[in-house]
């Protein structure tokens, strides 16, 4: 068996080989994928403009205007004296937020008592933008009026928060290895649920059904060839996302190593299923980008956390790989958690691996 098993790979090695085209673009394809994704996906703000509706300028006011837009976060895009309706505002500078002083501001700020009234307006039509600058406004203002009069705020509590694991905050930390799932997923079983339908496609299936070898063994044969190509595609992405991302692992290598190999079974596992229902090429890729990508990027939790979806939507993204790889891969990247603690995923991932392996040869063995 093992004999046949090899021979089959062999095969695969030799025609993966002379297929030179293919090769340079799974090769090339994470590459340009870790770049558009990695600097797109972001939610990271930067020089968000804001409007000032200064009625009276005054040095104070001038003072506040240029801390606000000396952050890396605002930009002061216009300071106008009077704004009657500013829902104009908004459509005519294209501003994320409005800052409407009161008339006496310096005064009011100088004389203390109830303080100076400001009105910070913030456009709601992106629900993520318009969360973090409602909670940054605020004690931002504070803290440059404190500046502006040389202030000191009463203590009433003394609060120390220190962020572990991406104390940056950077968005590029928590997607790019995500993004890792999202490749290998998709470049694995784009892989594997072209090697049954080229052969089809061919004419060269009969010959292998002709020879001694059981279903079982042709899939495996043809499983193993694109597991150290997946493999290299993964060290890849570890490469790219140290070079351009700056991304450490703080994890063990071998846990990763270990965990990527099994999420790259059922990767493959998943495409060699495709494989053994699609009769052409065409059809294997029309099936294996709305199977792996779609669910991945939306329903994974690469996104958006899956206690934000539906109930429904959490059952789905429960039989999708995507889901637990991407526990163990931010848990050994940015954390450092070691196989232990990520055992249960590793073995749901793996589980699922096996489960498509058996039903791809009984559907084969249904096509013979």
């Amino acid at each position: 068996m093992y004999k046949r098993i090899s021979a089959i790979v062999i095969k695969e090695f030799h025609h993966i080989s002379r297929d030179w085209q293919t090769l340079i673009i799974v090769l090339i394809m994470p590459v340009i994928m870790m770049f558009l994704y990695g600097y797109a996906l972001t939610m990271d703000l930067r020089d968000v403009p804001v409007i000032i509706v200064d009625p009276s300028p005054s040095t104070e006011s001038q003072k506040l205007s240029s801390s606000i837009n000396a952050t890396e976060l605002f930009a002061v895009t216009g300071s106008i004296r009077s704004a009657d309706n500013p829902v104009e505002l908004f459509k005519r500078y294209h501003a994320k937020a409005i800052i409407r002083l009161s008339p006496d501001f310096a005064a009011d700020l100088r004389n203390g008592g109830s303080g100076a009234p400001v009105q910070v307006l913030i456009d709601g039509s992106d629900p993520n933008i318009g969360t973090i600058l409602k909670n940054t406004m605020e004690p931002l203002l504070m803290d440059i009026v404190m500046n502006i009069l040389d202030m000191q705020p009463p203590i009433v509590i003394n609060v120390q928060s220190h962020i572990l694991y991406n104390p940056q905050q950077k968005s590029a930390l928590y997607f790019v290895p995500g993004l890792m799932a999202v490749i290998l997923l998709m470049i694995s079983a784009i892989l594997t649920s072209l090697a049954l339908t080229r052969e089809k496609e061919l004419g060269t299936l009969e010959q292998l059904l002709v020879s001694p070898l059981v279903p079982g063994e042709i899939i495996i044969g043809k499983l193993i060839p694109y597991m150290f190509l997946s493999a290299l595609d993964g060290a890849l992405i570890l490469i790219v996302g140290k070079m351009a991302f700056g991304i450490e692992v703080a994890g063990d290598m071998i846990s990763l190593a270990t965990t990527s190999f099994v999420y790259i079974f059922t990767s493959l596992a998943m495409g060699l299923l495709i494989s053994t229902i699609a009769a052409t090429q065409q059809q294997a890729m029309m099936m294996v980008l709305p199977a792996t990508m779609l669910p991945t990027i939306i329903l994974s939790g690469f996104i958006f956390p899956l206690t934000s979806l539906p109930v429904f939507l959490q059952v789905i993204s429960s039989v999708i790989p995507a889901t637990y790889y991407l526990k163990i891969i931010r848990g050994i990247v940015l954390k450092g958690v070691g196989i232990s603690v990520l055992w249960q995923p590793a073995v749901i991932l793996l589980a699922m691996g096996l489960f498509l392996v058996t039903v791809s040869i009984k559907k084969f063995k249904v096509k013979i």
